[in-house]
């Protein structure tokens, strides 16, 4: 949830705690995620580095907690809906509710409840002074009413809240059919892969004095399946789904910045092989002019 400033609030103390846990370094969680470790870092302590957007940070941190196998409501409490009598309306119980307004809902079903006990009380006056309805009073017993529609009075059970709920007290009332719109958001089982090149830091820097081809092109071999996009110095961005054994080969204007797994693939710049470490998946190539070179 953003608070008040568009900032993301989430519980990010589970993330560093869970990956811990299972024995898992930064470092081979970005690879994993095809993020960098700074990227990694930001989320764990709920920093903005490495991330243009909260949108962008929200949609990373739910596909590191998915590789965590980590329930994303413990992450980002979700609303809590519940449903008052008829379809008319719904409240949805916002991040930060106190108390959820139970109170209310007591006292509601105590109204119903002294409702009933007066009109017994009003039944019983009537049967014990015999009481007699007027003799303008039209009575009919074959009137084609509608019975009235039950309406179930329980109310189920909210689910426990976290601590994140005792902050602020609102209610939002929305329609059906804005809740719904709200619950068909896309599944993180969706999102494979997400380009951060515009945003993240570089893992690797690379530049090869005595170029033997020109800067305006390099060359990939993918040595299995993997996404990777790339920038070029104009701010152009282009994404590729690679399969195995893939090669490509882009065009634009260096210096490129490319996200990539590096781990399976072979980078080609300026006629030279650019080597790169586990963990570098995040690289910048920078040109050298051939004709000062070879002067």
């Amino acid at each position: 949830m953003l608070d008040k400033h568009n900032n993301l609030e989430y519980n990010y103390k589970i993330l560093s705690q869970e990956r811990k846990k299972q024995k898992i370094s930064q470092e081979t969680a970005a690879a994993h995620l095809t993020l960098s470790s700074d990227q990694i870092k930001s989320l764990e302590n709920n920093l903005d580095n490495g991330f243009i957007t909260a949108h962008f940070k929200y949609l990373v941190l739910k596909r590191y907690t998915k590789f965590l196998g980590i329930d994303f409501e413990k992450v980002i409490p979700q609303p809590v809906k519940i449903v008052i009598d008829d379809v008319a309306t719904e409240m949805v119980v916002k991040v930060g509710i106190k108390n959820i307004n139970l109170l209310q809902l007591l006292t509601l079903k105590r109204i119903k409840i002294l409702i009933v006990i007066g009109l017994i009380f009003i039944f019983y006056l009537a049967v014990e002074f015999d009481i007699k309805p007027p003799a303008s009073e039209i009575t009919s017993s074959n009137l084609n009413i509608p019975e009235e529609n039950h309406v179930d009075d329980d109310i189920q059970p909210l689910s426990p809240l976290s601590d994140n709920f005792t902050q602020n007290k609102q209610v939002e009332m929305i329609t059906k059919k804005k809740f719904q719109e709200i619950e068909n958001t896309s599944d993180i089982g969706s999102i494979e892969f997400i380009c951060s090149i515009g945003s993240a830091s570089m893992d690797k820097v690379w530049s090869r004095v005595n170029p033997e081809r020109p800067a305006t092109y390099f060359h990939i071999v993918s040595l299995k399946k993997q996404t990777i996009c790339t920038i070029d110095n104009q701010g152009v961005l282009k994404q590729y789904d690679l399969d195995e054994g893939a090669k490509i080969t882009h065009r634009g204007e260096a210096p490129f910045k490319i996200q990539l797994d590096s781990s399976i693939s072979e980078l080609y710049f300026q006629g030279w092989k650019v080597y790169l470490r586990d963990n570098d998946n995040f690289i910048q190539l920078n040109p050298i002019d051939m004709t000062t070179e070879l002067n």
